[in-house]
C-alpha cells in the first residue's frame, strides 16, 4: 500500500503552505492545488488519502467540486473549510458527502486530529478494497454454473437441496463445490462462505439459485448472492 496523502484544494497559497507544513511535520505526504481542475484531472488516486476542500474557489463552488469527486467515484474523506460559513452551506456540504465542515481560521490541533482520524479510516477502507478486488478477480473466473452453486452455498443449502434447485445431480454439485474451493483458494466451504460474505461488493450482479440459473426453465428459488455495489 502506498503512503497516505493529504490533498489541499484552496486558492490561498499562504494557507496551502501553512497546512502542508503542518501535515508534513507528522510525516503525511501533501499535494496542493490552487484551482480544483488540476486535482480533478488526476488519472487516479491509488493511496489512502483525505481531501481538504475550500468552499469558495475561482470560478466554481467547492461543493460542486465535492459533487464531481463523487461522480468520479473517489471515496476519500473530504473536509470542507470556509471563511464565510453558514448553516445552509454546511448542511449542503454534509449532504453532498463531506465528513466535516470547518470554519477558518482552523485550529491546527483540531484539524490535525481530524485528518489523522480520516486517514486511518481510509487506510482501513483501502485495505478492504484491495481484498475485495482479489475476491472479485477470483469470482470472475467462475463458470455460470459454479456461480449458481456458490450462491446456494451462501444460502446454506445442502447439496441435495442445491441439486434440486439447479436441476443437477448431487454428484455434479459436489464436483462444482470442489472446483469452487480450488478456484477461490480456500480449504473448506465455511472458509469460502466467510470470504465472499465479508465483501459486500464482491459480485457486480446478483446471481440466482434456481432451476433457470443455468439456463433451464423452472421455479425461481431467489437467493441473491450479494447486494449490488453502491
Amino acid at each position: 500500500m502506498r503512503e497516505p496523502a493529504v490533498y489541499i484544494v484552496d486558492d490561498d497559497p499562504g494557507l496551502n503552505a501553512s497546512l502542508a507544513a503542518l501535515f508534513r511535520s507528522v510525516g503525511l505526504k501533501t499535494e496542493m492545488f490552487q484551482h480544483p481542475q488540476p486535482f480533478l484531472e488526476l488519472t487516479h488516486i491509488s493511496r489512502p488519502s483525505c481531501l481538504l476542500l475550500d468552499v469558495r474557489l475561482p470560478g466554481i463552488n467547492g461543493i460542486e467540486v465535492l459533487e464531481q469527486v463523487g461522480r468520479i467515484g473517489w471515496t476519500m474523506p473530504v473536509l470542507m473549510i470556509s471563511g464565510h460559513a453558514d448553516v445552509v452551506m454546511a448542511v449542503r456540504a454534509l449532504h453532498a458527502g463531506a465528513r466535516d465542515f470547518l470554519e477558518k481560521p482552523v485550529n491546527d490541533t483540531v484539524l490535525l486530529q481530524l485528518v489523522q482520524h480520516w486517514i486511518r479510516w481510509d487506510s482501513q477502507n483501502y485495505a478492504c478494497e484491495l481484498i475485495c478486488d482479489d475476491i472479485r478477480a477470483k469470482l470472475a473466473t467462475l463458470t455460470e454454473r459454479e456461480q449458481s452453486v456458490l450462491q446456494c452455498m451462501l444460502r446454506g443449502q445442502p447439496n441435495k437441496v442445491a441439486a434440486h434447485a439447479l436441476n443437477l445431480s448431487v454428484k455434479a454439485v459436489e464436483g462444482h463445490r470442489i472446483n469452487l474451493l480450488h478456484k477461490m483458494g480456500v480449504q473448506s466451504p465455511v472458509e469460502l462462505v466467510r470470504m465472499v460474505s465479508s465483501c459486500p461488493k464482491a459480485a457486480h450482479n446478483p446471481m440466482r439459485c434456481s432451476r433457470d440459473a443455468g439456463g433451464r426453465g423452472g421455479a425461481d428459488y431467489g437467493c441473491p448472492i450479494l447486494r449490488k455495489p453502491r
